[in-house]
């Protein structure tokens, strides 16, 4: 028995840990209203409370979420824009040589011209 009553102690001491802003709130006004839910049931404003502290822990779950996928999108963004830019410096770099090329195939026909 005495093992039950420490259970029940240990398991009401760590949901109590569990509880939120609101649903603390909740608890107190319905303490000052007198309203006991007994030992395993919550008053009506602490399972108010409970039901707005899982709302905002949803609604702050779905914000982080919502700005993770923003986060991943400009990471996207910028490695697309990364390949293009290493696409035309490859193609930049190819007309330089290209132009190279050229431009000595033109000096050797400028030396030949003038009988170098």
């Amino acid at each position: 028995m005495r093992a039950n009553a420490a259970f029940v102690l240990t398991a009401i001491t760590l949901l109590a840990a569990c509880d939120g802003e609101r649903e603390k709130a909740g608890e107190k006004a319905d303490a000052a209203m007198n309203v006991d839910g007994g030992l395993m049931h919550d008053g009506p404003q602490e399972r108010l409370g409970e039901i707005r502290d899982r709302e905002a822990r949803d609604q702050a779950k779905a914000v982080e979420a919502q700005a993770d996928a923003t986060e991943h999108r400009a990471d996207e963004i910028e490695a697309a824009a990364d390949q293009k830019a290493d696409a035309l410096e490859r193609q930049a770099k190819e007309v330089r040589e290209q132009a190279e090329r050229r431009s000595d195939a033109l000096d050797q026909q400028a030396d030949a011209i003038r009988g170098k």
